[in-house]
């Protein structure tokens, strides 16, 4: 496989048509930032300058919210997003991201990239 410049694979054929190659180069696994929300703000993911993002779904029963930029995390304030059961958000920030609940414990699923 090669890449036409532009993110997208193309593939080499011989003269007659069959292809040279059908190897698709995988991409390195995430950081699994998986947990537990506590009703008092706590880490989901520390600063990290070469992050590229981080993909985040409530999987608890309960709303948490998600600070993005590097403060603390508090439900219903500016800088919190709140995530209701089952939302997602993508986040591209290489700052420290905090979580808190409403009610403990909320669990969330989060891959770091």
């Amino acid at each position: 496989m090669a890449n036409n410049g532009m993110g997208a694979p193309v593939v080499i054929v011989n003269a007659d048509g069959t292809p040279v190659s059908t190897t698709t180069a995988l991409l390195p696994a995430g950081t699994d930032r998986s947990g537990t929300a506590a009703v008092t703000s706590g880490p989901l993911a520390p600063a990290n300058a070469t992050r590229r993002g981080l993909n985040i779904q409530n999987i608890g029963a309960n709303n948490i919210g998600v600070n993005e930029t590097g403060g603390t995390a508090a439900i219903g304030t500016a800088g919190t997003y709140t995530l209701v059961p089952n939302a997602t958000m993508s986040v591209r920030t290489n700052r420290a991201v905090t979580v808190i609940a409403v009610t403990a414990p909320t669990a969330y699923s989060a891959t770091e990239f």
